[in-house]
């Protein structure tokens, strides 16, 4: 595994949202992104950095992930402040360093989450629960490469 510690300004996304569990996620999730990859990104203005899209999780305070529900964004990068489509929200992501990992399905067979929590722990850092996201360049439902950023804190 290539992981890596990288800074990140903050920028903002448009998209759509659902909330689901861990046991449902893997349901409704590629539902809401097809959705959006096949259908809705187009009304997207004001879109910069094409063609990078974004999967967030947002993970509410003292998450349990056994029975609680999160949150899940598809979305793309919008210039600060601009427009939202009906039906779409928007979230500006702060800026933070975050751990880093490719992952393409197709090829690997790594658990990019477990495998970058571990590594994360290795270099002495700890993930800031909350949030996290996965960045793509092409959408190709579940065979989708992506880059895997949790954010941390050193200790």
């Amino acid at each position: 595994m290539k992981a890596k510690m990288i800074e990140k300004p903050s920028f903002t996304i448009v998209g759509m949202k659902c909330d689901t569990t861990m046991e449902e996620k893997d349901k409704i999730i590629p539902k809401v992104v097809d959705e959006f990859h096949m259908k809705r990104m187009e009304e997207v203005e004001d879109r910069i950095n094409a063609p990078n899209a974004y999967g967030v999780f947002v993970d509410p305070p003292n998450w349990d992930p056994e029975t609680e529900s999160f949150t899940w964004i598809t979305a793309v990068e919008i210039e600060s402040g601009g427009k939202v489509p009906e039906g779409m929200i928007s979230k500006t992501i702060p800026a933070h360093t975050y751990a880093a990992v490719y992952y393409d399905p197709k090829t690997m067979t790594m658990n990019p989450y477990i495998d970058l929590h571990r590594w994360i722990n290795e270099q002495g850092y700890t993930q800031i629960e909350g949030f996290g996201f996965e960045v793509h360049t092409s959408y190709e439902g579940a065979n989708t490469p992506y880059t895997l950023h949790l954010p941390v804190q050193k200790g």
